[in-house]
C-alpha cells in the first residue's frame, strides 16, 4: 500500500493543481489594479480606432508593418464594441490559461506523466503572457507568446498523433499559429523556420523516435506560406511600405539604436554568472541518496538564492533600472537570466548528446523540440525590443516546458518518486517564481501599489479598475469635457503620451499617431504629422495638453511611495503640434494633477467662443 502511494501521481498532482489554482485566482484579482495612460492605452487607441472609421495602413505613419497584430485586437473591438479595459485584460488571461491547458495535455501525451505540469506553468496563472509584470492585455507582446505557446501543443500532439487525418489536422493548425506569430510581430518571422531546422536535425543525427517527413513539414509551413501570400495580396504596397518607415523610424529615435541589438547585456550576463552555480549544485544534488538530506540541502539553497534575488546579491550588483521605472524589471530579469542559462545548458546538452550519440529519451527528444522554437523567439524577440533581455520572458511558458523536461529526464531524477520529483522543480523554481509574481504584483504600470488603489472607475472603457484618486477625477474630467464639448465623429489630440485619453473620450486620434513623444521622435516627423492631418482634413475638435505624462513614478518597489513624472516640456512650446493648437484653439477648462503640473483643454475657436457666451457648462479652470 506504502509502494502504491509514493508510485501514484495523484498526491503530487493534487499538491501541483493547488499551487497553479491559487497562483489562477491571485492572477484574477490582480488584473483590476492599476489603470495606465500611456502604452496600455496605445495598444488599445490603436486598435479601436480602426474600427472607427480609421484605415490600419493609410491612417498611421508608422507602427503598422512591424506590429500587426494591432488588427486582431481590432477584430475584438468589432464583435464586442463595449468592451472594457478589464475586459481584454480577462481575455488575456483565459487565453492564457487555454494556451496552458493545452500544452499540458500535449506533454501528458508523451509518457502519460502530469504531476508536474500546473506546478511548472503556475507562474504564468499569475502574471498571464506577459511575466516581464508590464500590461496585462492582448498586445504584441502577448500575442506571438500565446501562438508560440499553441504552436507548440498542435504541434507535439501532431508528432504523437496516429491518425493520418488528425496528424495533418493539427499540423496545419501549427502552421497557423506560427503566421500569426510573425504576423503580430515581425520580426519574429524566424520561429517559422524552426519546424524546418527540426527537420534538419531530426533527418541528420536519425532520430527515428520523432516522426516527422518532409510532407508533415509541407503541412506545417503551407498556412504560412498561403496566409502571407493572401495578405500581401490585399495589403502588399501599403504593408511594405509602412516597414520602411517603421524601420526608419525605429532606427531615428534614442530607444532603439541600431548599436544597441549588437551589444552584449552585462546586466543579465552578471546574473546568469551567479545563477549558473547554484544551477550546477542544485542538479548535482540529486545525486543525495537521502530524501531528507536531499530536500534540505535544497531548502538552504532555495532560501539562499532568493536572498539573492532579493537583495540584489546582497547590495555588491546594482539594482536593474530600465529608463526611469526605478527597479521594476530587476526581479524579472532574474528570471530572464535563468531561462537564458538553460538555453545554454540545453545547447550544450544536446550537442554533447549528438557528438556521443548517446540515446536519447522520450522527454529529451520533446525537450528538443520545445528548446528550438524557444530559443529562435528569445533571439529575436530581444535583438529588436528596446527592453533588451526581458523579452526572454516572451517565450517563457515553452522554454519552462522545455526545461522541466530536461531536469526529469535526468537519470538521479527518474529514481526519485513522484513527490520528491516535484519537491526539488518546486524549490528550484521558487525563488523566481515568487520574485516574479511579487514584482508583477508591485508594478501598476505608473500607478499607486496595489494597496493604495482605494477607489474603482465606474464608467466607460476603465470601468472596474482600481486606482488612485486623482486618476479617476482626471478619467472622469476628461470623460465629461469630451461628451460636453464634442461629438462622437470628431478628433482630437493629446499629448504629451497620453492615448488613453482617446479611449477615455472615445475620439479618434486627429494625427496618424496617438502616443506622442517629444523625446521619442526625430523633429522633423512632427511636421509631417501635421501636414498628414492638414492633408486628410482630420481638424481636431479638441486638445488635451499634458506638460508630463500623467506617471506616478515609484520610489522603489518596496516602498509604496510614489512620485508625479516631472514635467517633459512647458507649454507654449515651439514645436508644430503646440504652435497649432495656440493658433487655432482657445483654453477653455484646465484639471489640476499635482502643483506645478495640470491638463489644459482647448476647444476650436468657433466653439470655444460658443461655449464661453452661453457658459453652458460649469468649468474647473478658468481660460
Amino acid at each position: 500500500m506504502k509502494n502504491k502511494f509514493y508510485s501514484s501521481q495523484l498526491f503530487p498532482f493534487a499538491i501541483s493543481l493547488c499551487i497553479f489554482t491559487t497562483a489562477a485566482v491571485f492572477g484574477w484579482f490582480k488584473l483590476r489594479y492599476g489603470f495606465n495612460f500611456i502604452d496600455e492605452g496605445w495598444q488599445m487607441t490603436e486598435a479601436w480606432r480602426i474600427t472607427t472609421g480609421d484605415d490600419f495602413f493609410r491612417d498611421r505613419l508608422i507602427g503598422s508593418g512591424l506590429r500587426a497584430g494591432t488588427l486582431i485586437n481590432a477584430f475584438i473591438f468589432k464583435l464586442h464594441p463595449d468592451i472594457t479595459l478589464l475586459g481584454f485584460r480577462e481575455l488575456q488571461f483565459f487565453l492564457t490559461i487555454i494556451s496552458l491547458l493545452l500544452l499540458s495535455f500535449s506533454l501528458y501525451k508523451i509518457n502519460k506523466i502530469f504531476w508536474y505540469l500546473p506546478a511548472i506553468f503556475s507562474i504564468f496563472a499569475f502574471t498571464g503572457l506577459d511575466a516581464m509584470g508590464l500590461m496585462s492585455t492582448l498586445n504584441y507582446f502577448t500575442y506571438p507568446h500565446l501562438f508560440l505557446t499553441l504552436h507548440l501543443a498542435f504541434f507535439i500532439l501532431g508528432l504523437q498523433q496516429q491518425s493520418v487525418l488528425l496528424k495533418r489536422i493539427l499540423y496545419l493548425t501549427a502552421g497557423i499559429c506560427l503566421w500569426l506569430i510573425s504576423f503580430c510581430l515581425l520580426h519574429m518571422s524566424l520561429v517559422i523556420f524552426s519546424a524546418a531546422l527540426l527537420y534538419f536535425i531530426i533527418k541528420k543525427i536519425k532520430l527515428e523516435s520523432l516522426d516527422f517527413s518532409l510532407k508533415d513539414l509541407g503541412f506545417v509551413m503551407a498556412p504560412v506560406i498561403l496566409l502571407w501570400a493572401t495578405f500581401l495580396g490585399f495589403y502588399g504596397n501599403y504593408f511594405i511600405k509602412n516597414i520602411f518607415l517603421d524601420i526608419q523610424s525605429a532606427l531615428s529615435t534614442t530607444t532603439h539604436q541600431a548599436g544597441s541589438i549588437l551589444s552584449i547585456n552585462w546586466d543579465v550576463l552578471k546574473r546568469v554568472i551567479i545563477i549558473l552555480p547554484f544551477t550546477i549544485l542544485f542538479l548535482w544534488s540529486t545525486k543525495i541518496s537521502k530524501t531528507v538530506s536531499l530536500i534540505g540541502v535544497l531548502l538552504i539553497m532555495a532560501v539562499t538564492m532568493f536572498a539573492v534575488i532579493d537583495t540584489s546579491l546582497f547590495g555588491l550588483i546594482v539594482p536593474y533600472y530600465h529608463g526611469w521605472y526605478n527597479g521594476w524589471a530587476g526581479r524579472p530579469l532574474w528570471f530572464a537570466a535563468l531561462l537564458t542559462l538553460s538555453y545554454l545548458l540545453l545547447l550544450c546538452h544536446f550537442i554533447f548528446k549528438i557528438v556521443r550519440r548517446e540515446p536519447w529519451t522520450n522527454l529529451e527528444l520533446f525537450s528538443l523540440v520545445l528548446f528550438i522554437p524557444s530559443i529562435i523567439a528569445a533571439v529575436s524577440g530581444t535583438a529588436f525590443s528596446a527592453l533588451g533581455m526581458l523579452v526572454v520572458l516572451n517565450a517563457s511558458i515553452p522554454s519552462i516546458a522545455s526545461m522541466a523536461c530536461a531536469i526529469l529526464s535526468m537519470e538521479t531524477m527518474r529514481k526519485r518518486t513522484y513527490l520528491t520529483q516535484l519537491s526539488i522543480l518546486v524549490l528550484f523554481l521558487a525563488p523566481f517564481y515568487y520574485t516574479t509574481a511579487w514584482s508583477d504584483w508591485k508594478f501598476t504600470f505608473f500607478d499607486v501599489a496595489p494597496e493604495q488603489a482605494n477607489v474603482e472607475i465606474e464608467t466607460g472603457f476603465g470601468r472596474g479598475i482600481k486606482t488612485n484618486e486623482i486618476y479617476k477625477n482626471l478619467y472622469e474630467w476628461i470623460s465629461a469635457t469630451s461628451q460636453a464639448y464634442s461629438n462622437n465623429d470628431d478628433y482630437i489630440i493629446s499629448y504629451v503620451s497620453t492615448p488613453m485619453v482617446h479611449m477615455i473620450a472615445r475620439r479618434r486620434p486627429a494625427l496618424s499617431l496617438s502616443n506622442i513623444a517629444f523625446n521619442e521622435l526625430p523633429d522633423d516627423y512632427f511636421d509631417k504629422l501635421m501636414e498628414f492631418m492638414k492633408s486628410r482634413k482630420r481638424k481636431p475638435q479638441m486638445a488635451y495638453v499634458f506638460e508630463a505624462m500623467p506617471v506616478l513614478v515609484p520610489v522603489s518597489l518596496e516602498n509604496p511611495a510614489r512620485i508625479w513624472q516631472e514635467k517633459q516640456f512647458s507649454f507654449p512650446s515651439d514645436d508644430p503640434i503646440s504652435r497649432y493648437v495656440l493658433a487655432n484653439m482657445t483654453m477653455i477648462e484646465s484639471f489640476p494633477i499635482s502643483n506645478g503640473l495640470s491638463v489644459r483643454c482647448f476647444l476650436d475657436h468657433a466653439t470655444a467662443s460658443r461655449v464661453l457666451e452661453n457658459h453652458g457648462y460649469e468649468t474647473q479652470g478658468k481660460p
